[in-house]
C-alpha cells in the first residue's frame, strides 16, 4: 500500500507540474499570439493547464504530507518503546550508543532524544573516563 502511494504521489505531482508548466509557458508567450484564434487557444490551454494541474499538485502534495505524518508517527513509537524498554532492562540507566543502537538512529539524534526524555523526567546523567555518557532515570 505504501509502494502504491509513493507511486500515485510521484505520478501526481509529476502531471500537475507538467501542465502547471504548460500553463505557464502559455501565459508567458501570450503577447506573441497575433490573431483572436490563437490567443484564445492561449487562453483555453492556460485554463485547461491550471484545471489538471493544480489539483494533480494538491492531491499529490496530500498524499506526501500523509506518508510523512505516518513515517514521523513510527518513529516516534520505536524510539519511545526502545526507551522504555532499555529503562527497564537496564534499571533506568541509558548510554547514548546502547539507545542509539537499539535505536537504530544517529548518535546526535539519540543524544537529543535522550537529552529531551531527562528533563521530561528528571533524569540526571554521568560521563564516564572514556566519555561516554550515561542517563540515569529513577524508576
Amino acid at each position: 500500500m505504501k509502494f502504491i502511494k509513493k507511486i500515485s504521489a510521484g505520478v501526481l505531482l509529476s502531471f500537475g507540474f507538467m501542465f502547471v508548466f504548460a500553463a505557464a509557458v502559455e501565459i508567458l508567450t501570450y503577447e506573441q499570439k497575433q490573431t483572436p484564434q490563437e490567443q484564445q487557444e492561449s487562453v483555453d490551454g492556460i485554463i485547461g493547464g491550471l484545471a489538471f494541474g493544480l489539483p494533480a499538485i494538491a492531491y499529490g502534495g496530500w498524499l506526501v504530507w500523509g506518508m510523512r505524518q505516518q513515517h514521523q508517527k513510527l518513529l516516534s513509537d520505536r524510539l519511545q518503546s526502545t526507551f522504555y524498554r532499555l529503562v527497564e532492562e537496564n534499571s533506568g540507566t541509558i548510554s547514548v550508543l546502547s539507545f542509539a543502537k537499539q535505536a537504530e538512529i544517529s548518535g546526535e539524534e539519540a543524544r537529543q532524544y535522550l537529552d529531551a526524555k531527562a528533563k521530561e523526567f528528571n533524569a540526571t546523567f554521568d560521563i564516564n573516563p572514556q566519555g561516554g555518557v550515561y542517563y540515569h532515570f529513577h524508576v
